[in-house]
């Protein structure tokens, strides 16, 4: 029995297949970078929003929005009863600044006193 073919047809679908996992974890990666974002921008903004909501001093808000990170766009908007933080940041694909996916986060905090 020859075996000698096989070793080649082994090969060549390893090369076939091989750029196609790459692929698929470097998107799993990339997923993952923008769902690691999203949940700090969530627990900020969270944070910001009471903060204002308590009424806390400027220097407070300051190092949270600072604390967000230096490429956060900070949006505050008071509302009746709530004060809302909107936060935005381009955030980059698979941590490579190739290319930069928009996340938003937007949470409100019930005014204190009011």
């Amino acid at each position: 029995m020859r075996f000698s073919n096989s070793r080649g047809t082994v090969t060549a679908e390893l090369v076939l297949a091989l750029p196609a996992v790459l692929l698929i974890i470097t998107l799993a990666v990339a997923a993952m970078s923008l769902q690691f974002t999203k949940f700090q921008l969530i627990g900020a903004a969270a944070a910001i929003a009471s903060a204002v909501a308590r009424g806390e001093a400027p220097e407070v808000i300051d190092n949270l929005v600072d604390g967000a990170g230096e490429r956060v766009e900070f949006e505050l908007e008071e509302l009746e009863d709530s004060i809302c933080v909107k936060l935005t940041v381009d955030a980059p694909l698979a941590g490579i600044e190739i290319g930069f996916m928009e996340l938003v986060e937007k949470q409100c905090a019930r005014a204190s006193g009011q």
